[in-house]
């Protein structure tokens, strides 16, 4: 596993505190994961995993670095592996590439650039998946993205950077529902201290039920 501040360094990292959490908040039920562009692989190593997971990056130097055992590392481009990727079940996929050029505050380089082009290729595949795969896609609004993904659901949310608090994008080719992971639940930080303070706080009303009432509330809660 990558070292936590090497990870927080690296250039799109989704390590910064509500991030993360934003992201794999929208994540619904799946059964196989497949991060794209994985870099630091941040996402993965914080969600709960699939039963089936990929890692994809053309940097090898990324996945020796940021190694993840327990994951299927793939040394590929993703845009190709994204063209020709047909889904066995539900798959969710999770697509961060390196910023377009015209939204960059940085002069720093990924191993591995896309160009305008290289966009537009990629937009065409993740909008051409087959039925069944839901897509994550994250990154700085722009007029290409924008006219590209127009029918998608967004959601902006706010990202420490190099250069100060930018505001990100995701799209996700789905209306966001049932998640995947509870630990996240909540539109900020102050709404998931709510969450996992009311959580608790039912836990510990159940905990304190004899059986045959917590067997009660357990099936009426089941009818819902």
């Amino acid at each position: 596993m990558g070292d936590t501040k090497l990870t927080e360094s690296y250039l799109g990292a989704k390590g910064g505190s509500g991030v993360y959490q934003a992201i794999i908040n929208l994540m619904p039920p799946h059964e196989t994961y497949v991060e794209v562009f994985r870099g630091t692989a941040t996402i993965y190593n914080k969600k709960a995993p699939a039963q089936t997971n990929i890692l994809i990056d053309k940097s090898q130097k990324a996945i020796d670095k940021y190694s993840y055992p327990s994951a299927t590392n793939l040394c590929c481009c993703g845009i190709e592996f994204v063209e020709n990727y047909q889904p066995k079940n539900t798959t969710l996929l999770y697509l961060d590439p390196p910023y377009m050029p015209e939204t960059r505050t940085s002069n720093a380089k990924y191993d591995f650039e896309m160009t305008v082009e290289d966009h537009m290729r990629l937009l065409k595949a993740i909008k051409n998946l087959p039925s069944g795969v839901f897509a994550i896609l994250s990154g700085y609004k722009n007029k290409l993205y924008e006219q590209q993904l127009s029918g998608w659901w967004s959601k902006d949310f706010q990202a420490m950077t190099r250069g100060g608090v930018r505001t990100e994008t995701v799209w996700c080719n789905f209306k966001p529902s049932d998640i995947h992971y509870h630990a996240y639940a909540g539109e900020n930080f102050t709404d998931r201290q709510r969450i996992q303070r009311k959580a608790a706080r039912w836990a510990n009303n159940f905990k304190q039920m004899p059986k045959a009432e917590q067997q009660a509330v357990l099936a009426a809660m089941l009818t819902v």
